[in-house]
């Protein structure tokens, strides 16, 4: 074996890589570092996980008490309209408006039973006779005087804003331990009197309905003055007081959400965001509110901060578990196995290494059945392939010199061959496309070769004949094709040389045309100022001179429309003549190019028979007739 055939010894030293020389030689150092990577990405996706998850529960649980406040405040709108529709049926009975008191108190006995509960009272007022309540459905008010506690409203009487159904909304008052608001609408009896259907409904008994997804959370109505107008909480935690409303804040207008939500604003508030309130427990709490249509009140639906977030940090408290789990899990796996893996690697490289320097006596025995151990047991089969392909490349060198000298007689053979057929090329390449190569039916890949370039040159020869007369065609193509252009050009310009003229002349009698009409305007004024004259009759003259103005207000238009016209004639004769110069010059060119071409095909030597002649002959001029 020659010096250049014996193997050079590898080193892993010489292997490439970009990792720094204490991680690229140890692979426990590669794993344990492998392993500190995946912790760190594990940590990574566990914050990130965390962040998102957080923010999403976050903006869920804004989304569901905004939503619990929103159905809070259409439920208190739908409660007004309600409470309204009821007023304004009731004082639509006859019996309200014409009967006696007697049949009024029994009357209003008698729906009493049918109404809601939450409705407290319900009064017929007389308030020409001091506020005299003369029936209700409470027997005990008859014949008192309203109380100003429940009705302050009833001082300015001329003074109330009805709705659309003609019924008066009052705001809140407290009365009773309860939150009152009146709704009032005038009955006018038979008898010409004004008397006044007053209902009393209780607005904290509706509050009481109010939606509260869990035990902790309860709603508030919240006015523009800063007071608790109802609530779901009781009177003694709204620390409510005789004869005035509990208060939410005594500085309503420094409370931000209440101030956005009397703008028609719904929203969320937490923690230090709930400023402003008279109550310091709702820094712990997060507020949905909404606002009421048709009252300067919000729906605040308070909510523990610890209720709002509880599925939050149980979802937040399991992904730091899990992250801090898969952490440990991760050490472990490094301490274990990558102890023992280090171990294998050490005992197979060394073995490896004895193998390298020809002991193929190296005892190879496999005792794990993972990875290693197919390792172990490819190293002992590439240990005893190694002696048979020694005996087997001994075996193998001797047929090679046989191989070796029947490949240098067939090198001889292909290199006359090849001489030969360079020679019938050149000939070819020099012009003289009848030249043939011979086949001697020696070696089949070079007969293949001869075969194929005759039957290529016969192509070649064909197609050459073909261009020859094409190139011909297509320069006494070109020449007819330059005088039939240059012929219609001709005719294009004198096109529009004529309708330029007569664009001329449009425009002219265009002029003339608005000239007379501008005089005949001015006729047609003078004649409107002498019509109001009643010793002058003029009405059939006018009318003519009006008719003759809008006959050529009629001409001028057709006129400009003419010009019109003939400006875009113009304009596409000209376009026309643009593009048959440009065919001009694309036939010029190609009958330069057509004539170098047969130049060059006139060099090639073809057989007559294989040239190509059109099926009919080259288009014929065009006569340019005036």
């Amino acid at each position: 074996m020659s010096e250049e055939d014996t193997p050079q010894s590898r080193s892993v030293e010489e292997a490439s890589s970009i990792l720094p020389g204490f991680l690229a030689r140890s692979f426990l150092a590669k794993f344990l570092v492998a392993l500190l990577l995946i912790s760190v990405v594990i940590v990574g996706v566990s914050a990130n996980t965390y962040n998102q998850t957080s923010n999403q529960l976050t903006e869920e649980t804004r989304t569901e008490y905004t939503g619990v406040a929103n159905q809070s405040a259409a439920q208190i709108g739908e409660w007004r309209e309600s409470r309204s529709d009821t007023t304004r049926r009731l004082s639509q009975f006859e019996v309200v408006r014409s009967g006696t008191q007697q049949e009024r108190e029994r009357f209003l006995d008698n729906e009493s039973g049918q109404l809601p509960d939450d409705v407290h009272n319900v009064h017929l007022v007389d308030f020409d006779d001091n506020s005299n309540i003369t029936a209700s459905t409470d027997e005990s008010e008859i014949g008192q005087n309203l109380n100003t506690r429940e009705a302050p409203w009833q001082t300015r009487l001329g003074e109330l804003s009805y709705n659309d159904d003609d019924v008066f909304i009052s705001r809140a008052e407290e009365a009773l331990g309860r939150s009152l608001v009146s709704f009032v609408t005038p009955v006018e009896t038979t008898t010409g009197e004004t008397r006044y259907l007053v209902v009393q409904a209780d607005l904290d008994a509706l509050a009481g309905n109010l939606p509260a997804p869990s035990q902790d959370v309860y709603s508030q109505v919240v006015d523009s003055e800063g007071r608790i107008v109802a609530g779901t909480q009781d009177t003694q935690a709204l620390d409510r007081n005789d004869g005035s409303l509990s208060v939410y804040s005594d500085t309503p207008d420094q409370l931000t959400f209440l101030q956005e939500g009397l703008n028609g604003t719904s929203g969320f508030v937490q923690g230090s965001e709930v400023n402003g309130t008279t109550v310091p427990a709702h820094g712990n709490f997060a507020i949905g509110f909404a606002p009421v249509e048709g009252e300067e009140w919000i729906v605040a639906t308070h909510v523990p901060l610890s209720t709002a977030y509880a599925l939050r940090s149980t979802i937040t408290t399991s992904l730091l578990v899990l992250a801090l789990t898969a952490f440990l899990g991760i050490g472990f796996i490094g301490i274990v196995f990558g102890r023992g893996a280090t171990s294998a690697l050490d005992d197979l490289t060394e073995k490896a290494n004895r193998l390298e320097a020809g002991n193929l006596d190296v005892e190879l025995e496999v005792t794990r059945r993972d990875e290693f151990g197919q390792l172990t047991a490819s190293f002992a089969n590439m240990r005893d392939a190694l002696r048979d392909r020694i005996q087997e490349a001994e075996s193998a060198r001797k047929e090679a010199e046989v191989s070796r000298q029947e490949a240098l007689a067939m090198t001889d053979y292909l290199q006359e061959k090849a001489e030969d057929y360079s020679e019938v090329m050149q000939r070819c390449a020099n012009g003289d496309l009848t030249q043939r190569m011979e086949i001697d039916n020696e070696n089949d890949a070079m007969d293949r070769i001869a075969e194929e370039f005759n039957e290529m040159l016969g192509e070649l020869e064909k197609t050459t004949g073909q261009l020859k007369t094409f190139s011909e065609e297509v320069a006494e193509s070109s020449d007819i094709v330059l005088t039939n252009t240059e012929n219609v050009r001709q005719s294009a310009e004198r096109v529009t040389a004529s309708v330029e003229s007569i664009n001329t002349d449009a425009t002219d009698q265009e002029t003339r045309l608005e000239e007379l009409a501008d005089d005949m305007d001015v006729v047609v004024d003078r004649l409107h100022s002498l019509k109001g004259n009643p010793h002058v009759d003029i009405n059939e003259e006018l009318e003519q001179f009006e008719n003759v103005a809008s006959v050529l207000e009629t001409a001028t238009g057709q006129t400009q429309s003419i010009r019109s016209e003939a400006e875009s004639a113009a304009e596409t004769s000209k376009q026309q003549a643009d593009e048959l110069d440009e065919v001009s010059e694309r036939a010029d060119r190609l009958k330069r190019y057509a004539k170098p071409l047969g130049g060059i095909l006139d060099r090639f030597e073809t057989a007559a028979e294989h040239e190509f002649v059109f099926s009919g002959g080259p288009s014929q001029p065009v006569d340019n007739d005036d």
